[in-house]
C-alpha cells in the first residue's frame, strides 16, 4: 500500500503526539487505558444526561473536556515526581486511582441524572443525595 506524502505527514504527526503523551504519563499500561476508559465513559454518560435534562451546552462540554486535560496533566505531574525521586509509578498509581474512583462516582451520578435511579443500588443513591445535599444542589 502506498501512501501520499500528506498521509505520512499526518500519520507521522499523530505518531509523534501519541509517543510523547506516552512518554508523559509514564507509558500507556493497563491502569493507564481503564482510566481513559472511565475518562471516556465519564463524559459521554454526562452529555447524555445533559441532553435527556435539557442542559447540554456546548461551553459546559468544553469545561468538561478543560477538566480532562487537567486531570492529565496531574497524572504527568505524578510521573514526573515518579521519575525523579525513583519511585517507580508509586505516585503515578495512586492519583489514577484516586481519580479513577472520582470519575466512577460520577458516572454513577449521570446514569442517575439520565433517569436510570432504578438501576443503581439503595446505598449508592443515599450516598448521591447525601452528596447533592452537602454541595447544596436540589433533588
Amino acid at each position: 500500500m502506498e501512501y501520499t506524502q500528506t498521509e505520512l505527514r499526518v500519520m507521522a504527526l499523530f505518531s509523534s503526539i501519541g509517543a510523547v503523551f506516552s512518554w508523559l504519563v509514564g507509558g500507556i499500561d493497563a491502569p493507564l487505558q481503564y482510566f481513559l476508559l472511565l475518562m471516556t465513559a465519564d463524559y459521554l454518560t454526562g452529555m447524555v444526561a445533559a441532553w435527556k435534562t435539557g442542559a447540554l451546552s456546548s461551553s459546559k462540554a468544553f469545561d468538561g473536556i478543560k477538566r480532562k486535560v487537567i486531570i492529565l496533566a496531574v497524572v504527568v505531574l505524578a510521573n514526573t515526581i515518579d521519575q525523579a525521586g525513583s519511585l517507580g509509578h508509586a505516585l503515578r498509581g495512586a492519583v489514577l486511582v484516586t481519580y479513577a474512583i472520582m470519575e466512577g462516582m460520577s458516572i454513577i451520578e449521570n446514569i442517575d441524572r439520565m433517569g436510570y435511579r432504578e438501576y443503581i443500588p439503595q446505598f449508592l443513591r443515599n450516598k448521591l443525595a447525601q452528596i447533592r445535599s452537602e454541595k447544596g444542589v436540589k433533588i
